[in-house]
Parts: structure tokens; sequence; C-alpha cells
């Protein structure tokens, strides 16, 4: 279990034995701060027919030996169901799904579950669908929406649902946290004051953490030379987290500007032309355009990846030659 979890279901805990669960909840957080982990204790909990209390404090966690709990773990429980598509977005018709579900009577327990995993990638239209089922809830029914991204959901989806926000630590207290629930096995030779979840893939995989720096030497002489382009567009192009790459090393130019980081290792020239190139307006610069594409890349289902990290790139470019 994460260990910032904790006190999330011990709140939560204390509003089932209360009978004040919200009937809808939005689980928000980055990738890798437990908004699964929590969702499905959560939903254990409320489908278990003897929940277990802990004494002291209260947290409540599921049998896992009754009939319903057997059931969800083979995930053939009938009375609770997951929202997902195959596409990149969550259409209406998966949606009125929901509805439809909620309108009939429990098969086994009392409660009815819905656990939405991805619910930024619902459309305009299947939001307003949901939309009409948060206003007028079904009884024992509960329905648990996950988003990397909550300002991304219409603000009245936002607004009926109870928002908890995950806020795992960041530096020293991350790396402890991770290294003590065997998420990663040491403290890797990184500047731990600004670590945080985003990382996690970076700090448990040493492939991960391999392509990751292969990643950044090719930018590096992308910047410095204005070579290798190609190279860094189809790192951008194929990798997934080569956008958060690609902001996480902009950053780190910035903090080693303010001399608030140690500089990579690097060669005399590599760094001296860096250091000529990259002032701190011109990384701010460069910062925004990463941050813009991103937004884009979010918002639209249909953008076309290719066209926006070769547009990202001119970009960059256009302002590391206008600050030479």
């Amino acid at each position: 279990m994460k260990p910032w979890l904790t006190e999330q279901k011990m709140l939560l805990s204390r509003q089932i034995i209360d009978n004040r669960l919200p009937h809808a909840m939005l689980f928000s957080g980055v990738a890798g701060s437990g908004k699964l982990e929590l969702a499905q204790w959560l939903i254990q909990v409320l489908l278990c027919q003897h929940p277990i209390k802990n004494s002291e404090s209260h947290l409540l966690k599921s049998c896992r030996q009754c009939k319903t709990c057997q059931l969800y773990q083979s995930q053939t429980y009938p009375d609770h169901i997951i929202v997902s598509s195959q596409t990149k977005s969550i259409g209406v018709d998966e949606v009125r799904l929901v509805s439809r579900f909620l309108e009939k009577k429990s098969h086994i327990g009392i409660n009815k579950t819905v656990l939405i995993p991805m619910a930024e990638k619902m459309t305009v239209s299947a939001a307003n669908a949901l939309l009409k089922t948060l206003e007028e809830p079904t009884d024992n029914s509960v329905i648990v929406l996950l988003s990397c991204d909550a300002d991304s959901l219409l603000p009245t989806i936002i607004s009926r649902s109870r928002l908890i926000n995950l806020r795992p630590p960041v530096g020293n207290a991350l790396l402890d946290g991770l290294v003590k629930n065997g998420e990663i096995n040491s403290v890797p030779d990184i500047n731990e004051h600004f670590i945080n979840l985003t990382h996690l893939p970076e700090l448990s995989d040493k492939k991960t953490q391999q392509q990751f720096l292969d990643f950044q030497e090719k930018l590096f002489i992308y910047l410095a030379y204005q070579q290798g382009q190609t190279l860094v567009l189809k790192t951008l192009v194929d990798e997934p987290s080569a956008l958060r790459w690609l902001e996480t090393i902009t950053v780190n130019l910035m903090r080693v500007n303010y001399d608030w980081l140690a500089a990579s290792k690097l060669n005399d020239d590599l760094r001296q032309r860096l250091e000529q190139k990259l002032k701190p307006d011109t990384l701010w610069k460069i910062y925004q355009v990463i941050v813009n594409s991103n937004k884009q890349m979010k918002s639209y289902s249909q953008v076309n990846n290719q066209f926006v990290m070769e547009k990202l790139l001119i970009d960059i470019s256009e302002l590391t030659l206008s600050a030479s």
C-alpha cells in the first residue's frame, strides 16, 4: 500500500461507517499516485459482505473470503462494472450503459458500483450523459471516476462529485516511502530535492532510466549543435514518456542556471554551447512551448502527434537560434 493513501482510506472508512459516503467521487492525481489502488480498496469494502474494521484506526478492509469478495477478485461480480473503451475516447454509448446498469436491482449484495478509470477520455456527449446520472443518483450506488487531469473534465462533473486530490510527498520523503514500499530498491544517484512521482518509471526501472539518459544526450546535441533533429523527433513521436522527459530536462536546465541543481556530466564544448544558447529567459520560453504542446496532446483525441512534435522542435530551434 502506498503510505500516503492511509489518510484517505481512514477518511472514507469513517464516512462508510457513518453512512455519509458520497454517491460519486473523483480521485485525481498523477500517474502512480494510487488512484486505482484507492478505488479498488473502496469498491471491495463496499461490496464485501463482512468488512473488517481495525479497532484502533477504524480503517476498513474487505474480508477477501465471502462470496462477493471471491467473485470480485475473479472479475465476475455482477453488481460492479468498469467503463472503458478500446478507442481514444469514452463515448456516450459506454456511459449510457452506466445508467441502465444502476437502474436495475443488485443481484447479490446491497451496493452497486461503477469505476471509470480514465474519466478525462469521455467525450462532451458522454460527460453530459453521465451528468444526468450524477444529478439523479439511484439508491445504494457509488460511481468512482479516476483522472490524471481533472481540469479537463466538465466543471459540472467535478461539482457533482466529491473531489479527492491525491498528493504524494516529494523529495526525500517520497524516496523513503518508495524504498519502504518496495517500489524501488535503493535511492539512485540524483538530486533528491526535485524528485516527484512522475519520475517513478525512471527510478524503478533501469531500462527506462537509460532510455531517458539517451534521449537527454540526443536533446543536448540538438540544442547545442542543431544536429540529430530526426533522432529527437523519432523519440518524441514513438515514446509516450518523451514529452514528459523533455519538460523535465528543460526544468532541470533552468535549475542549473540558477545553481539549484548540479550540471550533468558533459564535455566542455557541449556545456559551453548550452550555456551560451540556453539563458534563463530562453529556457522559460521553451518550457512554455512544451506546456502548450502538452495541452494540445491532451485536449484533442484526434490530434496529429507527428505534426505537433515537428512544430514543437521547430519552435525550440527558433528560440535557441535567436538567443545565439
